[in-house]
């Protein structure tokens, strides 16, 4: 028994360190060696889930989530397949190799019994432990940020997931600590340590935290730490939320533009995903069809305050949102049936990782943890635990269980492997679009074109490869790689490079309508409004030209800039030579 004791507990200690590598490796916003790695992770996961299978003394019982799980993998691929219009194939995968981890997880953790969860507590403290003393680095000079405008970003790209993960890990660390009080006098020596490590955690962590400035980390803690709470200090607990609602008042005083602009998004979203609420746009139709949802909530309310925080967005800063627009009703209703039931589980539990993930749950209706590998395999993980947990196991030691569960851990790494494969050579092809991007020469056109069919999702490289075919003068085919760029991004420079396009052809109209598009989908940008002041002037469209002189000079830009100004400045040059050129007219004719 002791021996089969430790077997499981190795056998927690590999899952949990597969799920949190990725956590301690460098995060980025494109395609990169660690979505290579991560996929490696989910195709890793069917080698203790084939061990389990032969080596069980137990078998993993079915449970109603397992059927939900599958039920919203088949409804993605159905989606990908048949309704998305959208370059989507990255987005598809992502979401099938989580569930290949899910199905993975649930064959191995049962073997592992009570111990995953002590393992996976632990993991996830360390791993909040590492990002914390890389916060600590980058805040004292020793390693580099990786964003130019920030100095504390952990392994991420902004600060913004990385204070999620350290708010995640900070409340698994007080949930442990709370259900193990006690004397210290009473305690074992891992026990001990394990104090010791948390406190460290605290007095480093919460520097650490404040210094992100992140308010969504913060609501993050406070929710989940109010859970934890709850049932056993009430009182203490409404005492904290009425000291909270005030600190809340004086945050959104703080970076006022910032909620307001959360808020502006999910107004959006919700028009979006009302314009086609059962299916939804499609998987990868996210920023299309919040693109056209904004211009026509911006065309119905011209004069909304909100107008000045508006932006493009690349991810819907709401995860039920997000999945709302793509998927529709049907896949909302599959992602809030499996996270509700999950926390409700590993809450009623009383496992101390259930307030991490109601930390992650709340930090995903603000920002997109879920849009990263991270925070998706501890989400697999948690929601394959709590099925674990639940469901039980009978028993396993029928010699065709334990042959299905092998040949099924086999099957579950094929795809996984597969996919590896398809994610190194993409990576290489986007390294490869790096590299020349910068040197803005046409020569390389045909290198951007070998590409293409790799990278025809990433909005940056369509941008690219489209200006370097202007600059061919192939208008026709510039337009085209556009046009494409249109389907994957709501950046309103796409159809003011086609309008320019469009110009250049001599197709007036075409490009006329083009920055109107431009305009409508982002209203407070100015160079939409000075290009069709612009080709107005050049086509003896006078009035219409100083009308749009005048809306320039109204207008409020999100962003001053120089370039901002001197278009202001000739469009007051284009007034001021309209208003003195009249009364010479009428003295001309007296």
């Amino acid at each position: 028994m002791k021996r089969y004791k430790l077997i499981r507990y190795g056998m927690a200690a590999i899952l949990t360190a597969i799920l949190c590598l990725p956590a301690v490796w460098q995060t980025v916003a494109y395609p990169s060696v660690s979505d290579v790695w991560c996929y490696g992770m989910v195709a890793m996961l069917s080698i203790p889930a084939f061990c389990a299978s032969l080596r069980a003394r137990q078998w993993p019982r079915p449970h109603a989530l397992d059927a939900i799980v599958l039920l919203w993998a088949l409804y993605m691929a159905c989606n990908y397949w048949f309704l998305s219009p959208y370059p989507a194939t990255e987005d598809f995968r992502e979401a099938e190799a989580l569930c290949l981890a899910y199905a993975a997880l649930r064959l191995a953790i049962p073997f592992c019994g009570k111990a995953f969860g002590s393992v996976w507590t632990t993991g996830l403290c360390l791993a909040g432990l590492y990002q914390i003393y890389t916060g600590i680095a980058q805040l004292a000079g020793w390693e580099p940020s990786h964003h130019y405008r920030y100095a504390l970003t952990g392994t991420f790209f902004n600060p913004g997931p990385y204070a999620i993960l350290v708010a995640i890990a900070l409340t698994v660390a007080s949930a442990w600590l709370y259900n193990h009080k006690g004397a210290w006098t009473g305690l074992s020596r891992p026990d001990k340590i394990f104090r010791v490590t948390v406190y460290a955690m605290w007095v480093t962590g919460l520097p650490v935290l404040a210094a992100t400035w992140s308010r969504t980390a913060w609501v993050a803690l406070a929710v989940a730490l109010t859970v934890m709470l709850w049932r056993g200090h009430r009182r203490m607990v409404l005492g904290g939320l009425a000291v909270a609602a005030c600190l809340s008042v004086c945050a959104y005083a703080m970076k006022q533009n910032s909620a307001d602009g959360r808020l502006l998004m999910t107004i959006v979203a919700g028009k979006a995903w009302m314009a086609e609420w059962l299916t939804g746009h499609g998987l990868g139709g996210f920023a299309h069809a919040y693109g056209e949802a904004q211009a026509a909530f911006f065309t119905g309310h011209p004069d909304s305050p909100l107008l000045s925080v508006a932006g493009s967005p690349e991810y819907a800063f709401n995860g039920l949102a997000g999945v709302g627009v793509e998927q529709g009703f049907i896949g909302m209703a599959c992602a809030l049936t499996i996270t509700s039931w999950t926390a409700f589980i590993l809450v009623r539990k009383r496992e101390a990782s259930a307030c991490g993930y109601i930390a992650l749950l709340v930090a995903s209706m603000f920002s997109y943890p879920f849009s990263l590998w991270p925070f998706r395999l501890w989400a697999t993980g948690w929601v394959a635990y709590a099925v674990s947990l639940q469901a039980g196991t009978g028993t396993g030691s029928v010699w065709w269980k334990k042959a299905s569960g092998a040949a099924m851990a086999i099957l579950l790494a094929v795809p996984s492997v597969w996919w590896t494969a398809e994610t190194k050579t993409r990576v290489e092809a986007y390294g490869e679009y790096r590299a020349l991007s910068g040197i803005q020469d046409a020569a390389f056109v045909d290198d951007f074109r070998k590409n293409y069919d790799r990278l025809k999702d990433r909005p940056e490289y369509l941008f690219t490869y489209g200006k370097a075919l202007r600059e061919l003068e192939r208008y026709n085919d510039s337009n085209a790689a556009l046009r494409k760029g249109t389907r994957v991004n709501c950046d309103p420079m796409f159809h003011v490079m086609m309008g320019n396009n469009y110009l250049d052809l001599g197709a007036t109209r075409e490009a006329e309508t083009a920055y109107r598009k431009a305009f409508s989908l982002l209203p407070n940008r100015v160079y939409p409004l000075y290009r069709l002041m612009k080709l107005y002037e050049a086509t003896g469209k006078d009035e219409k030209a100083r009308d749009m002189a005048r809306r320039i000079t109204a207008l409020r830009a999100k962003v001053d800039s120089p370039a901002v100004r001197k278009m202001k400045e000739e469009a007051e040059d284009l007034l001021q030579q309209t208003h003195v050129q009249k009364p010479q007219r009428k003295n001309k004719a007296l």
